[in-house]
């Protein structure tokens, strides 16, 4: 199999260190610290929180859950959506390079560039074997998962289509591997397929619920966590899925959002990035008002657990 292309563009990654205290953070109460889906309770101080600032096209890094900033990942094309893995990694999808970003924790510089197909979109790491797996793509491409070979060295992604859905949005592998993406059909309509573990094609999922606008995919420990971006205020809907079909078993309303895409769940809260406004968090699966806000006016959000 041929080696993945990577690109030569390497920018400029500047750490800017704030001064002591909650820039940038507006306080509604507290946060209750969290657990992360299928893991162990992590020490709150340890966490870092990444948000996507649309108009800087900087990555805003805060402590976590308190606030407070700490650094910034600059020299970006127009990064968006992010996911983290249980290592603490942050992967970043650049819009604009075409390409996906790997950072270590505490690292101002990408590990790793991985080239995408067409536009990458939503993004998701594998609790089990660590492939990355981007939504979106051109010419009916809706899914590209990245592999790693015994070495290490990543693999070319290997793409998929779907006989229903032909815009892919965001994907989520829940906690046995298996791989969610949501999109639009030909006509504009939800759609939902799933990747198995190991299978080779997408199933179709039926989804009885409307959703206007496809938002995050994420597990969230027990459920598929689907977000609608379309309703204001924005909603996150819990599914069981079984077989080919999804049951709703839950409705999370971010009271006091407009447009959250890709939200991020630790544990029990929820983090929703209100496009091009500000931050909001919430309980989760809880929902109403939010308990805090971060003044970033986002679009992805992610939060690492290393130290």
């Amino acid at each position: 199999m041929k080696s993945v292309r990577f690109l030569r563009r390497v920018p400029a990654y500047a750490l800017m260190v704030a001064s002591a205290g909650c820039a940038g953070l507006v306080s509604h109460g507290g946060v209750t610290p969290a657990t992360a889906p299928g893991t162990a309770a992590r020490q709150a101080a340890s966490q870092k929180l990444y948000l996507t600032d649309v108009k800087s096209n900087t990555v805003a890094i805060y402590g976590y859950p308190k606030g407070g900033l700490v650094g910034k990942l600059t020299g970006l094309g127009k990064p968006r959506s992010e996911c983290a893995d249980a290592a603490g990694d942050v992967w970043v999808a650049d819009v604009e390079a075409l390409q996906i970003d790997e950072y270590k924790p505490g690292r101002t510089r990408p590990a790793i560039s991985l080239s995408t197909q067409g536009t990458p979109s939503g993004c998701s790491v594998s609790p089990v074997d660590g492939n990355i797996a981007i939504a979106g793509g051109p010419n009916g491409i809706v899914l590209s998962i990245f592999h790693r070979s015994l070495r290490k060295h990543w693999r070319d992604a290997k793409v998929f289509t779907d006989k229903t859905m032909v815009t892919g949005y965001f994907c989520g592998y829940d906690v046995q591997g298996n791989l969610f993406v949501d999109g639009v059909g030909s006509d504009g309509s939800f759609a939902l397929a799933e990747l198995p573990r190991g299978g080779k094609a997408l199933v179709d999922i039926a989804v009885s619920q409307t959703i206007k606008v496809p938002g995050q995919v994420q597990w969230d420990g027990a459920n598929v966590a689907i977000g609608d971006a379309g309703v204001v205020p924005s909603v996150v809907y819990q599914f069981s899925i079984s077989g080919s079909t999804a049951k709703k078993a839950g409705t999370t309303t971010l009271a006091g959002s407009k447009s959250v895409r890709q939200f991020w769940i630790d544990g029990n809260t929820i983090v929703g990035p209100d496009y091009g406004a500000d931050v909001g968090v919430w309980a989760y699966p809880a929902g109403g008002s939010p308990t805090k806000k971060f003044s970033v006016p986002g679009y992805g959000a992610t939060v690492s657990a290393a130290q």
